[in-house]
């Protein structure tokens, strides 16, 4: 799709979204959530949310560890904050360039970490969702079976995708560079630590999400948060990815309260609430990394 088709289908979506907003009366429901939401529940949720990025940033210097923790968590933060707002993922590109800027890693070579790191969430994703349906959903199978069978075809996709670059290091110098890098700074031992790295990048997410949701008297437990939410998140790396996420997000995150039980004009309230609250801590976050970066610029 044409740079020009993808930006018509984003706004496509905002206008659809803005339609709902509308037909449920979101807007003034949103304000009287707003005027009883709890401070310290507020502050918990971005304190956690913090911690995401710091291990977001030990993940990626193990890859990287000529860079200092401190520097990547500033760049994670603007990658970050670029991927909730652009549309269709193509914040995805601003992690090579900072990088590659700043840093003087070559732009395949922090694609490839990006890419592993982004498999990693997705197996960590599948892996916390299957435990939560066992809580949340048991009985379902149906929704046991989806994590079950994404576990197993991100290690297929894996297994395969180094396969094939192996296979093509010997005829393009750009795989010959990803390869060279897998070798030496990816190993199994690595893997292992990267893993349980994003695992902790993923409960505390949701903890922070937990934390959002009680602020504003939503009175879920873990295991449904990390159910409901789940179905949002999917929506941030599908190519319908809207701008700032709007409509695309919601339409998830109402998906999993409908699961649990939530009416729909209470539903998308809820989730318009979380994304807006979202994306002003990334915002935050990203203020803050971007300032740090500045000076590293001067």
């Amino acid at each position: 799709m044409s740079r020009k088709g993808s930006l018509a289908v984003s706004f496509v979506i905002l206008a659809v979204f803005a339609y709902f907003l509308y037909e449920y009366d979101v807007i003034p429901r949103l304000a009287q959530m707003v005027r009883r939401l709890h401070p310290v529940y507020l502050f918990l949720s971005l304190l956690v949310y913090c911690s995401v990025y710091f291990f977001r940033a030990k993940r990626f210097a193990l890859l990287f560890p000529q860079i200092k923790t401190l520097d990547l968590s500033a760049v994670i933060a603007v990658h970050t904050f670029f991927n909730n707002v652009m549309p269709f993922r193509s914040g995805e590109a601003s992690f090579p360039i900072i990088l590659k800027k700043l840093f003087g890693v070559d732009a395949s070579v922090s694609s490839t970490a990006l890419t592993v790191a982004r498999l990693l969430d997705l197996f960590s994703l599948a892996l916390l969702f299957l435990v939560s349906a066992l809580f949340v959903a048991a009985g379902r199978w149906e929704l046991m079976v989806i994590p079950a069978v994404a576990l197993v075809a991100i290690l297929l996709f894996a297994f395969l995708a180094f396969k094939l670059v192996k296979l093509l290091k010997g005829r393009f110098a750009v795989f010959a560079t990803v390869f060279a890098f897998l070798t030496e700074f990816v190993s199994l031992r690595k893997v292992f630590y990267m893993l349980g790295l994003s695992v902790a990048i993923w409960v505390f997410k949701f903890l922070s999400f937990y934390f959002i949701l009680r602020a504003a008297g939503v009175n879920l437990n873990y295991f449904q948060t990390v159910f409901a939410s789940t179905f949002a998140e999917l929506t941030t790396v599908l190519p319908v990815h809207s701008v700032g996420g709007f409509g695309t997000f919601e339409a998830g995150l109402v998906g999993g309260f409908a699961l649990l039980g939530f009416k729909g004009s209470y539903a998308l309230t809820v989730a318009f609430y979380f994304h807006l609250l979202l994306l002003l801590m990334s915002g935050l976050l990203a203020f803050g990394g971007w300032l740090y970066l500045s000076r590293r610029l001067r």
